[in-house]
Parts: structure tokens; sequence; C-alpha cells
């Protein structure tokens, strides 16, 4: 059975923003642009993100000039059925 969980592109986006500006990105300079924690950054840069809040998605599409299908997208899993 297929399934589909929710994963993010940021740490894409990031590394698409540093070659185009020629310059890393300082994590805690994107949280403070986004209102985050330097954590928060760092768990969606892991795609450990279970929660997917409304102003931090719009704080992304802002900094990054992007849509929401820029950065979310669905991955599809192989899932085993459980014979019952």
């Amino acid at each position: 059975m297929n399934k589909r969980i929710l994963k993010n592109r940021l740490l894409e986006l990031i590394q698409a923003r540093e070659r185009m500006i020629n310059r890393r990105i300082k994590l805690k300079d994107l949280a403070l642009f986004v209102g985050v924690t330097n954590h928060t950054i760092t768990s969606w840069i892991r795609n450990d993100v279970r929660k997917y809040e409304a102003h931090i998605i719009e704080g992304f599409c802002d900094y990054f000039d992007c849509d929401v299908a820029d950065l979310l997208y669905f991955e599809k899993i192989e899932v085993e059925e459980n014979p019952e």
C-alpha cells in the first residue's frame, strides 16, 4: 500500500540561495526573519517537523520569494498492510 508523507525542501532552498548570493546564510538570520528559534530551523532542515504552522511557511516563502509548492511536497512511501 502506498502512503504519502509531507516533506520540505528548506535545505535545497537555502543552498540555492547561497549559490545565488555567493555566501553562506546564517541560520540565526533566517530564524530571526521568520520569527522562530534556531532549533526550529534545524528541525525543518532535518525534515523532523510534524506540525506545519502557517506563519512559518509564510515566513520561508517570503524569505525565499517562493510558493508553498516550492517548499513543501509529498513523498510516497511503501507501507506493509497488516493481514488480519
